[in-house]
């Protein structure tokens, strides 16, 4: 007690608050140090407090977060309500409530869901753990790792996995189909050729045993024609050679062609031609092509003795051509992939019909380049199949094709003809037909010898292949028109290889012709005097 001037007693109480003061500060400081490292967490992160509000958002944590304004205090079931399906939000409203009560943390890695707010898909790794918050009470913080782009990658991967899986299945079985597939025509060539050798002189024989050799060269023909049209579609190498075209024709022809495989299957083809003509500006091949293929299609697909019906009609400035069978039908699942390449609707081992699973691929194709559609419609399996094609018409009126008068057929001509190939059955049995027909002939199985022949044998014609060894046909070609007499010779690719860039590369080398193996002799002999490949009768000294 004190007491002053005036008399007064004070008392004073004095108490050292040092220590609280100290704690004070330690806990702003630690409350401050606490929410520093919650804001710049490297990591998504965010507390919710006892009364179940969010308190606290790291930096890291603000892109979950973007939609919701205001954020910070505000009631954390409301805000999962705007981010998050109904039922996602009561597993974590419950598991944060868990947590929060009973301090046992909670994992969910590799969570995805669709957002609310934007609809997007989000992928996340987080946890929950229950922590003492600086006012001393529980609270509950969830660490997170946004997984989307890892989960997004993952998903394209196993697509791509899953997409190379699947092409290389159906490359074994297109490789394994395409073994079966050119066996098949072998068998019967091979017997027929063990015929003629047995045949002794038998003119029914023969006849039976060439045209069955014949049937099956073409069917291998076709084989390989059809994988090279497929080729050059895929590349862009195919070029339409539009004209004028009655629908009609082209179709007739495409029956035509048909009408062997028909009578061998007791097929009931029915067709059905509009009565005005419709006129196509269109490639006529490639036309007759798709129907051909269409047909072929259905008669496989059809049973000895079924119904196939082909319709042509006009609707209005489209042209629709419907091939429909009462065949073996197309399952719902297999309708969305029927034009895809290498497909086949039926690949068991007791299957009777032929092919790679590539005619309808180049029928779409084909459709397409001339700026039409094909569709497919099926009541399922058993119950047949429809494909429909639609064609623009060409509005114009056309001009009359002008009058042809028949060629005479060119008069047979002996010539001295050089068959070279490193193949000695193939040129052997072509030496063999070219005398047949006449010619004088000789061989030459490599391109250094095809060279010395030529300077000796001094040929009118060089039927010549490409891949030889020693010099290949171009250098061969080069080398023949480099000598005396050697720009006199007319000189035929016969090759394997059929493209576009290969028939230039035969140009460049000198040559007059390029023609794709398997030869037709017909068409030999027609290319032979379309070239001027004559010469004095054989035995004179030209």
């Amino acid at each position: 007690p004190l007491e002053t001037e005036a008399g007064i007693l004070v008392t004073a109480a004095i108490r050292d608050i040092t220590e609280r003061k100290r704690a004070e500060v330690l806990l702003r400081q630690n409350h401050d140090t606490f929410y520093n490292l919650i804001e710049n967490s490297p990591f998504g992160l965010y507390i919710v407090d006892p009364q179940f509000r969010m308190i606290k958002v790291s930096a890291a944590s603000q892109n979950v977060f973007r939609n919701i304004h205001p954020l910070i205090g505000r009631d954390f079931e409301e805000i999962m309500t705007i981010l998050w399906p109904e039922e996602f939000v009561r597993l974590a409203i419950g598991r944060f409530r868990h947590t929060l009560d009973t301090g046992e943390p909670f994992a969910m890695p590799n969570f995805s869901e669709q957002r609310r707010d934007n609809a997007e898909i989000e992928s996340y790794d987080w946890k929950i753990e229950r922590i003492t918050l600086p006012d001393g009470q529980f609270g509950v913080v969830c660490y997170f790792y946004d997984i989307t782009e890892r989960k997004l990658t993952e998903k394209q991967m196993q697509e791509q996995t899953a997409a190379l899986a699947e092409a290389d299945r159906r490359k074994n079985e297109f490789l394994a189909m395409l073994a079966h597939e050119l066996r098949n025509p072998l068998a019967p060539i091979r017997n027929a050729a063990q015929a003629l050798q047995r045949a002794d002189g038998s003119g029914d024989a023969v006849r039976s045993a060439a045209a069955m050799i014949g049937r099956q060269v073409a069917q291998m023909v076709r084989l390989v024609d059809d994988l090279l049209d497929v080729s050059r579609v895929s590349r862009g190498k195919i070029e339409l050679r539009r004209e004028r075209v009655e629908l009609a024709s082209a179709v007739n022809h495409a029956v035509e062609a048909a009408l062997a495989l028909y009578e061998s299957r007791n097929h009931d083809l029915t067709v059905a031609l509009p009565p005005q003509p419709v006129y196509l500006n269109a490639d006529p091949t490639r036309i007759a092509q798709v129907v051909g293929n269409l047909l072929n299609n259905a008669c496989k697909f059809t049973d000895d003795g079924g119904r196939i019906r082909l319709t042509v009609e006009r609707e209005g400035e489209v042209a629709v051509i419907r091939v429909r069978d009462s065949g073996i039908g197309i399952a719902a699942d297999q309708l969305p992939r029927i034009f895809d390449m290498f497909t086949q609707i039926d690949t068991s081992i007791g299957r009777s019909v032929s092919g790679l699973g590539i005619g309808l691929t180049l029928v779409k194709n084909l459709v397409e380049m001339h700026d039409g559609t094909v569709d497919v419609h099926s009541a399922g399996v058993g119950r047949g199949s429809e494909f429909v094609v639609r064609l623009p018409v060409a509005v114009e009126a056309p001009e009359p094709p002008p009058a042809r008068t028949a060629a005479a057929p060119p008069a047979a001509t002996a010539r001295r003809i050089l068959v070279v190939d490193d193949n000695r059955d193939s040129a052997e049995s072509l030496a063999m037909l070219l005398e047949l027909a006449g010619n004088e002939t000789h061989t030459a199985f490599d391109g250094l010898e095809a060279v010395a022949a030529a300077a000796a044998f001094r040929p009118d014609v060089v039927l010549c292949d490409i891949g030889l060894p020693k010099l290949n046909g171009y250098e061969v070609a080069r080398e023949i028109r480099e000598r005396p007499r050697g720009e006199k010779v007319v000189l035929v690719a016969l090759t394997g290889w059929g493209q576009a860039e290969d028939r230039q590369k035969s140009r460049d080398a000198g040559f007059d012709a390029h023609m794709v193996k398997p030869v037709d002799f017909a068409a030999l002999m027609k290319v032979l005097a379309e070239t001027g490949a004559s010469a004095p009768p054989v035995g004179s000294a030209g």
